[in-house]
């Protein structure tokens, strides 16, 4: 049984070399990627594993302290019969974030994000006198 969509139906019931199915989502296998988070004093390193992913396909958004990461693996050349996974993870940092200096880059199967700290979060020293 196939999950896969075509919106092009072939005319005489014979399938067309024209119409390139569509991937369902349910044609993908749902995987949570691996996971590393790296936390300095002003910012935080996000490692995901999603190997295979197209960089088109990557899909990050941070909304207050959660990070939402979504990536789907593409497809190899004249390899149909191989499955491909649809990653998603959320999570939720300790502290808040300053969502505007995230980015993200993917290298080697390997999603890589840095978001800083809000001002707020950062932790301050603060010095004592003596009298």
């Amino acid at each position: 049984m196939s999950n896969i969509q075509n919106d092009q139906a072939p005319q005489n019931g014979a399938p067309s070399a024209e119409a390139a199915p569509a991937r369902a989502e349910s044609a993908f296998w749902h995987a949570t990627p691996e996971l590393d988070v790296y936390e300095s004093e002003s910012a935080y390193l996000i490692h995901l594993n999603v190997a295979g992913a197209s960089t088109e396909s990557v899909n990050v958004q941070v909304i207050g302290a959660e990070v939402q990461v979504r990536a789907e693996q593409a497809p190899v050349a004249g390899r149909s019969d191989v499955a491909l996974a649809l990653y998603q993870r959320r999570f939720e940092l300790p502290s808040d974030v300053d969502a505007a200096s995230a980015s993200a880059q993917l290298r080697d199967g390997v999603l890589e994000i840095r978001i800083q700290k809000s001002a707020a979060a950062r932790r301050v020293r603060i010095p004592v006198n003596a009298n």
